[in-house]
């Protein structure tokens, strides 16, 4: 089964920037890093998680 996943640039106040990853269609699936490719690695990680639980 694919699942959707949404991509979003969190900035703070002190100028950095990082980059969220979720998967709407599972709880708590969420990623995140410096870069875009960090943050879907780290997504990716939950998602074999919570789909091998």
């Amino acid at each position: 089964m694919e699942y959707s996943m949404k991509v979003y640039p969190i900035y703070f106040d002190d100028g950095r920037t990082e980059w969220c990853v979720e998967y709407p269609n599972l709880k708590v699936c969420v990623g995140g890093g410096d870069t875009v490719e960090e943050a879907i690695k780290d997504a990716e990680k939950y998602k074999l998680y919570i789909k091998n639980t």
